[in-house]
């Protein structure tokens, strides 16, 4: 994490996913994942990576010594995809408690639901599960892990990645 990311002050867990999700709700394809559009819509300041222009990222705090990092992920060679992904990690080493940065998947299942995603998921991997939304124009990929331990049935969202579908 930077000295500047060290120095703002935490955002909730809550306040955190809320920009995200309303960037999300506010999607109409890949073009809405540009820097610009992603600070306007969620405050988030977005920096290009010194290395790759094409790369803009934003970090943060958030309590409990808990950290995120919202990246953007330039096209893969041969599609016109753009992707968001938001992280959330803790500066300790090993499983620690998410629960001061604990945001539950039901805060991403009931607004996308309402409007007109549709839900799916993969088995879990490694402690971690996966639910996919998909609309016409976004698909969604929301990480889930336990909340005192790997394999808890109380689940925290740990990793949410954006994309946006061409239109034509």
């Amino acid at each position: 994490m930077t000295e500047s990311a060290a120095s703002k002050p935490a955002l909730s867990a809550q306040q955190l996913h809320d920009k995200v999700l309303g960037l999300i709700l506010s999607m109409r394809g890949p073009q809405d994942l540009s820097a610009q559009n992603i600070e306007g819509r969620t405050g988030l300041q977005m920096k290009p990576y010194p290395d790759d222009p094409l790369k803009f990222y934003s970090v943060g705090t958030l309590p409990g010594d808990w950290y995120f990092s919202l990246v953007t992920q330039k096209p893969i060679p041969g599609t016109p995809h753009n992707a968001l992904l938001l992280n959330t990690g803790h500066k300790g080493d090993g499983y620690t408690d998410r629960t001061p940065a604990c945001i539950g998947l039901e805060h991403y299942r009931s607004a996308l639901s309402a409007a007109g995603f549709k839900e799916s998921q993969r088995a879990p991997r490694l402690g971690t599960e996966y639910r996919f939304f998909r609309s016409e124009k976004v698909s969604v990929r929301v990480e889930l892990q336990g909340r005192t331990k790997l394999y808890d049935e109380d689940l925290c969202v740990t990793r949410v990645f954006i994309s946006g579908k061409p239109q034509g």
